[in-house]
């Protein structure tokens, strides 16, 4: 029993419906750390800041926010919130709907197209490089770069990763006094110039920021997008539905991060003793909280393997929960509704196309660098 085996990748869920029937809490030797994954664990565990830390997060590359604990954690969200509010997001819906359309507007009839090159990579990485006030143009480096911090390229070596990784940082490091000379109403402004406790961040603070900031307005909702086409492709009946009634698409959002999460896990530092289901769990021990697992636990939702878009409970762990509680997910979730209108708008049907699909390769984050499909009206 491996946590990180390669052929969990392709489809990890018969594995987790066997850990959570046969063993809701095992000890995964290669990465040293407990496996959590019903639905109550890992609950229990992720609102529960004061006894497990997120600096777990940060044991490969710590990343502020990501990887903080409060009071700093709640003092860096402070920087950014308003950013994230539902006033602000909705003053961006017009950009949004615009993007979406031109981008499905490139995608011709009848024709196989690689949906993650043509539309759902480039929409996120357009809306937050608009927020963050950096240059779109430069969308390719940012998702080389992003791809290289989140190690989801399988053929990449560490040295090529370590290469786009610094340049990623020499690339935020060179808008520090830029942005303190010339502040503007974006997110890099507003991380650059921000106080915590009367001092500015620090240049290395400001950095990792940053890339979190890119990476984490990009690759979710990248994912989220191509697992929810990935799905309605071989659901024809549930893709009818959302193309007569695009009121739908919110509810196919949600099952979808629900049903197919972008992030399949989160790890905690433990730090007060506890146990589950007879094991003791040591403090300093990591906790791996499987919250892809939790999504699928028949002991919550019924038919749990089933896609329903009349799901009447669904209380998902794609975007976190408790203090942790992804900040971006108002504006994924809004990204999302918009390339499915524009889509459906355009498209009536949906099937696979010739092509070399790709999975991410993470166990953390699921979805797609390639996938294949063609439309039509």
């Amino acid at each position: 029993m491996r946590l990180f085996d390669p052929v969990l990748i392709d489809d990890p869920y018969p594995f987790y419906t066997k850990w959570r029937d046969e063993t809701p809490i095992w000890w995964d030797e290669d990465s040293r750390g407990w496996v959590l994954t019903r639905h109550e664990d890992v609950r229990a565990v992720l609102k529960n800041s004061a006894e497990y830390s997120s600096r777990a997060m940060g044991q490969e590359r710590p990343l502020p926010l990501l990887s903080d604990d409060a009071p700093r954690h709640t003092q860096l969200r402070r920087i950014v919130d308003k950013a994230f509010t539902a006033r602000t997001l909705r003053n961006m819906e017009a950009d949004v709907a615009r993007i979406a359309t031109q981008l499905v507007q490139g995608i011709e009839p009848g024709t196989p197209v690689d949906i993650v090159q043509r539309l759902t990579q480039p929409l996120p990485v357009a809306v937050i490089a608009q927020m963050m006030g950096i240059p779109v143009e430069r969308a390719d480096d940012f998702k080389r770069w992003s791809d290289a911090l989140t190690g989801t390229v399988g053929n990449a070596t560490a040295e090529s990763r370590g290469r786009d990784v610094s340049a990623m940082a020499a690339y935020f490091h060179s808008l520090i006094q830029v942005k303190r000379d010339r502040p503007e109403d974006d997110l890099v402004s507003a991380v650059v110039n921000a106080e915590v406790d009367g001092k500015h961040l620090s240049d290395q603070d400001i950095v990792g920021f940053n890339m979190l900031l890119l990476i984490a307005g990009n690759e979710t909702t990248t994912n989220l997008l191509t697992n929810l086409l990935n799905i309605l492709v071989d659901r024809p009946q549930v893709l009818a539905q959302l193309v007569s009634d695009t009121r739908l698409i919110d509810a196919a959002v949600e099952e979808t991060l629900r049903f197919d999460s972008p992030v399949q896990l989160l790890r905690r530092l433990v730090l007060v003793p506890a146990t589950y289901h007879g094991h003791s769990v040591a403090a300093g021990d990591v906790v791996h909280v499987l919250t892809g697992a939790a999504n699928r636990d028949e002991r919550v939702y019924t038919n749990a393997d089933k896609f329903e878009l009349d799901r009447p409970r669904i209380n998902h762990h794609s975007f976190g929960f408790g203090v942790h509680f992804c900040i971006g997910a108002p504006l994924a979730r809004v990204e999302a509704r918009f390339a499915m209108q524009a889509l459906f708008k355009r498209f009536s049907r949906l099937e696979r196309a010739p092509g070399s699909n790709e999975r991410t390769a993470s166990h953390m984050l699921r979805g797609f660098h390639h996938l294949w499909l063609q439309f039509d009206r």
